[in-house]
């Protein structure tokens, strides 16, 4: 692995993790729309859910970004983001732009969770031998 090779693996690591904590505080944000969505859709406990949801979704992605334990925080978030995008982006509920909206989210979260299914399987190993 030469140098750029390795600055491409720590750049995508680093936008992998940042999408994760930008929409972790993103979520902060919107904390009450976010409530009311997950009382309409039955989801129990959704005080006690959302907050460890925005934790686990920020921290994880903090972690990726910065390179502590990379692989275990990616593996937590794949199933926290499936769960996530099928509660939150049913398109195949809905007609017109909405429908629109919510399958462009839908794919876009799909696509990080594949980018962090490969950041699962990177070889870390030969990374960590060429940086020390």
């Amino acid at each position: 692995m030469n140098s750029t090779s390795i600055n491409m693996v720590i750049f995508g690591h680093f936008l992998i993790g940042f999408y994760f904590a930008f929409f972790g505080i993103w979520n902060i944000y919107h904390w009450s729309r976010i409530i009311g969505i997950m009382a309409q859709k039955g989801i129990p406990h959704p005080y006690l859910l959302l907050p460890i949801g925005i934790g686990w979704q920020t921290i994880a992605g903090g972690m990726i970004m910065f390179g502590m334990f990379p692989k275990l925080a990616a593996l937590s978030l794949v199933p926290f983001t499936l769960v996530a995008i099928v509660i939150f982006h049913p398109f195949w509920n809905f007609k017109g732009e909405h429908k629109l909206l919510d399958f462009t989210i839908f794919i876009t979260n799909l696509t990080v969770v594949i980018g962090s299914l490969f950041l699962i399987m990177a070889p870390l190993n030969q990374l960590r031998d060429l940086l020390m």
